[in-house]
């Protein structure tokens, strides 16, 4: 096994769905010789990403758009590239962090391309080590793919795994909201029901207030209990 380096590349690489050749090339849609390093290709911030913490939806990254990732948090970032891997399975590849970002605290975690991968974008798992959100423009470098030669074809890619797993995401995404939307309702529920009562006990009195007050404190309560309930489901 040997890494290929950008003159390598150069020899077997297209950015356009109407150059692939024979089963030697390597299609990189959305690619750019800017990008190209003297070991591997940056890949760019594009798509779409959920973060783990304060994105558990799936939000979608647009030009202009930033991505904003918190101390501690995970996100999944899916690639402005598009990678169809050559069909003869004679190359394969490793996700690899970029100092520029490991100085700001940002670092991906180790992920892997098969050989034959033909499903497009990649779906890239980074995290903030930082004390400080770090956030990454759309369009931005912020991870590098190193390709290796293998030194004999390896087993064709069967696929499916990548559409399986953004339906998980997008089943965790609508999970997401229906408790969103319950802890909402909750929230609204026992605010209303305080002032209410209150209002009606105490009209517009110093105690209206102090019944508010203990209704706000009482709907943190409640909304903190049911999180846990509903987090258990």
């Amino acid at each position: 096994m040997s890494i290929l380096t950008d003159t390598d590349l150069k020899n077997i690489l297209c950015y356009y769905e109407s150059q692939l050749g024979d089963k030697k090339t390597l299609l990189i849609a959305n690619g750019s010789d800017d990008c190209l390093t003297p070991m591997g290709y940056d890949l760019r911030v594009g798509g779409f990403y959920k973060s783990f913490i304060s994105k558990p939806n799936l939000v979608p990254i647009k030009p202009g758009k930033k991505v904003e990732i918190r101390p501690g948090d995970i996100a999944l970032i899916g690639t402005l590239e598009q990678l169809k891997m050559p069909k003869d399975c004679s190359i394969s590849a490793l996700i690899l962090s970029r100092v520029s970002q490991v100085s700001r605290g940002l670092s991906n975690i180790s992920t892997k391309v098969d050989p034959g991968w033909k499903e497009g974008e990649l779906l890239i798992p980074v995290q903030n080590f930082s004390r400080d959100i770090i956030e990454l423009e759309y369009g931005e470098k912020f991870c590098t793919v190193v390709f290796f030669k293998n030194e004999s074809p390896a087993s064709p890619y069967k696929g499916g795994s990548r559409e399986k797993f953004v339906k998980l995401l997008a089943q965790v995404s609508r999970e997401s909201l229906r408790k969103d939307f319950e802890l909402g309702a909750l929230s609204f529920f026992v605010i209303v029901t305080t002032f209410v009562i209150g209002y009606r006990f105490f009209g517009n009195t110093p105690g209206f207030g102090v019944t508010v007050a203990a209704g706000i404190a009482l709907e943190k309560i409640a909304t903190s209990l049911y999180a846990r309930v509903i987090g258990r489901r």
